[in-house]
């Protein structure tokens, strides 16, 4: 939702390639990326492949703050170590699941707005029968899926996909 306001959006985009001339411009009204991937279905692909990957990096993510935390380390700093460090990445540096580390994320926001759990369950949906139709092996990308199915059946289907922070902090407590 933030990104679509600013106009950050990424659109990954499969059709002929004339069509795809014609409508980049409207495109990048709304988005800083237009990327023509290929024939029709590739900017799908594309985005299911995008979303496999942030889904296991946020939950690698929310893992490793959850985790750190509980050692004693003062969240702010953990990831400020992690964003200096090999295990920076998009989740981290920029969307960090953990409340009060970073201003303007979902996670400051009791997870409110942002990318919706439903949505990333849905999306990796999609890439777990495109890997079952293509025999290509995801086994974190059905972990994920697995994570956000369970997650959305908890309450969690309107929050936004980070909290899967707060998930693993209630599931421990059980």
């Amino acid at each position: 939702v933030g990104a679509a306001r600013a106009g950050n959006l990424t659109f990954m985009v499969g059709g002929v390639e004339q069509e795809f001339d014609a409508a980049k411009e409207l495109l990048t009204c709304m988005g800083s990326n237009v990327v023509y991937c290929g024939e029709v279905g590739t900017g799908q692909a594309a985005k299911i492949c995008n979303n496999m990957l942030l889904a296991i990096s946020m939950v690698g993510t929310a893992e490793t703050m959850n985790l750190g935390i509980r050692l004693g380390l003062d969240p702010k700093l953990l990831a400020k170590i992690l964003n200096m460090s090999s295990g920076r990445c998009w989740s981290s540096d920029t969307y960090n699941p953990v409340p009060g580390v970073m201003e303007g994320v979902p996670s400051a926001n009791n997870y409110q707005g942002g990318f919706g759990t439903t949505l990333m369950a849905k999306d990796l949906g999609l890439a777990q029968i495109s890997a079952t139709n293509t025999k290509t092996p995801v086994p974190l990308g059905s972990l994920a899926h697995q994570v956000y199915r369970i997650m959305c059946a908890k309450g969690y289907a309107q929050k936004d996909f980070s909290s899967v922070f707060q998930f693993l902090r209630e599931e421990e407590n059980l």
